[in-house]
């Protein structure tokens, strides 16, 4: 993204016959990179923002937007020229950014004008597009005034005292986004451990060892006393004898009768 407002090293170039004071005008070129890479995406592009509005560098090698849609490779660059007219360098650079990168076509936009010169060149090659400052405007539409502190010019050739203002939004936007992202990651992460410590598996209660059974001591049992000795048998008197002798041959006799004779 190039910008000319007049004076400085664009003595030069040729002036444009139609100065304008409009909003468009009084944006910086920052923002106009990102008005322009809002536009292509709400018509369906797929874009990649390749200028120093988007990435922060000092060089953007030519080329501002890359932006894809099917089999078609389109490469943007974008001249804030409000003063000056674009001249036919610009058509011929670009012309060469698609050759190196094998784009199949290039769009040239200017907030401004361009010069006859460079008009014969992109008709005459018909690969490059170009924009001027009316259809520029036509297609972003209307655009809200910018912050007051914009409206101050800068002497020509001056740096800016401030960043772009579309450069410090992108900032805070990139901190906005990594902050939530990182307040998320660390909510997921909570749940997660939340989850995982309610379906744990609590251990199973520790299993008692198998009885052993108790040694048994064996103490040493009093010993029983001694029965008491039993007096010695009384003698048995001749009458006892006789009793007993008569006792054992009645038995005899009556084991001889029951048993029969052989």
């Amino acid at each position: 993204m190039k910008t000319a407002t007049g004076g400085g090293g664009m003595s030069g170039l040729k002036n444009v016959s139609q100065r304008r004071d409009d909003a468009l005008s009084r944006v910086g070129w920052a923002e106009l990179e990102h008005l322009l890479v809002a536009y292509y995406r709400d018509v369906g592009w797929w874009v990649e923002h390749a200028g120093t509005g988007g990435t922060g560098a000092r060089f953007d090698g030519g080329v501002d937007l890359r932006i894809r849609r099917g089999a078609e490779f389109v490469l943007v660059q974008c001249k804030h020229w409000n003063v000056k007219q674009v001249t036919h360098n610009a058509v011929h650079e670009l012309l060469g950014r698609m050759v190196n990168e094998g784009a199949t076509g290039a769009i040239l936009v200017s907030s401004g004008e361009f010069t006859r010169a460079a008009i014969g060149a992109a008709q005459r090659h018909g690969h490059v597009k170009l924009i001027d400052g009316d259809m520029l405007r036509t297609m972003l539409g209307p655009l809200p005034e910018p912050p007051p502190s914009v409206h101050a010019r800068a002497p020509a050739g001056s740096a800016p005292a401030h960043p772009p203002v579309a450069t410090t939004h992108a900032n805070r936007w990139r901190w906005l986004v990594a902050l939530f992202c990182a307040v998320a990651f660390a909510f997921i992460v909570r749940v997660i451990l939340e989850r995982t410590a309610d379906t744990a598996v609590e251990p199973p209660p520790e299993t008692a060892h198998p009885s052993i059974p108790p040694t048994v001591v064996y103490a040493p049992q009093p010993v029983d006393a001694a029965p008491a000795a039993k007096p010695p048998p009384r003698p048995q008197t001749e009458a006892e004898i006789r009793e007993s002798q008569r006792k054992a041959d009645e038995a005899m006799r009556l084991i001889e009768d029951d048993t029969p004779a052989l």
